[in-house]
């Protein structure tokens, strides 16, 4: 992005009215995830666990796929469902 446009961009952002700030975050948000969906994730989001931690999860997903596989999961809907009426 050139400077120009980067300074405009600065200015457009000054001269919003009171209480848009929100909404024109999410929609530069917005933006920025539609170019890249990954773009504001760390490069690394599981570098800071530890060996035991990233065993655990590494079990834990395949605990999920053998699951899965042997036919013991439910529908998303499903689950939504039975956790509204556990309310």
């Amino acid at each position: 992005m050139s400077n120009t446009a980067r300074k405009d961009l600065h200015e457009l952002v000054d001269a919003l009215p009171p209480g848009e700030e929100q909404a024109a975050r999410r929609y530069l948000e917005y933006l920025r995830d539609a170019s890249d969906p990954y773009a504001h994730l760390e490069a690394e989001p599981f570098g800071d666990m530890t060996d035991a931690e990233r065993s655990k999860l590494h079990a834990s997903l395949r605990q999920g796929e053998e699951e899965i596989a042997a036919g013991k999961s439910i529908k998303a809907d499903d689950l939504l469902r039975e956790l509204r009426a556990a309310r």
